[in-house]
């Protein structure tokens, strides 16, 4: 039952997060170049196809279709994110992290990094516990 509530939570996060960024793309564009990483057009790109992604792939850890694969992309998302926003503030760059919708204040960079480390040892956990116990 409590694996089931993570699943839930954890592809509820990516699906809330999906819906916001798809509702407003252009402030998702903004947020995304926020981070002075991609050029056009591939920011525009990511802010077209990113949210769509995080939907399908909260959809898949919600539903268990192609559970493993979802819990693949949003892991692998994690990395990213906290990658890009690791060099960004490596950077010293004021970024608008556009994580959960957009938003008008900077990030504050410690929330963001616990905030998806938090974030990935749950999915982690989820793979961990998803994988077959072998009969030895």
């Amino acid at each position: 039952m409590l694996r089931l509530l993570l699943h839930f939570f954890f592809g509820g996060v990516f699906v809330y997060a999906g819906i916001l960024k798809a509702a407003d793309p252009m402030s998702f564009l903004d947020d995304i170049r926020s981070f002075d990483l991609l050029g056009d057009p591939w920011a525009a790109w990511l802010a077209m196809g990113l949210p769509w992604l995080e939907i399908l792939a909260g959809l898949a850890v919600m539903s268990g279709v192609l559970r493993s694969g979802g819990l693949l992309v949003l892991n692998g998302s994690l990395l990213v994110f906290l990658a890009a926003i690791s060099i960004s503030w490596g950077r010293g760059i004021d970024i608008r992290c556009g994580c959960f919708g957009h938003a008008d204040a900077t990030s504050n960079y410690r929330d963001l990094i616990l905030r998806d480390i938090l974030l990935l040892i749950g999915g982690l956990v989820l793979v961990w516990h998803g994988k077959p116990r072998s009969k030895a």
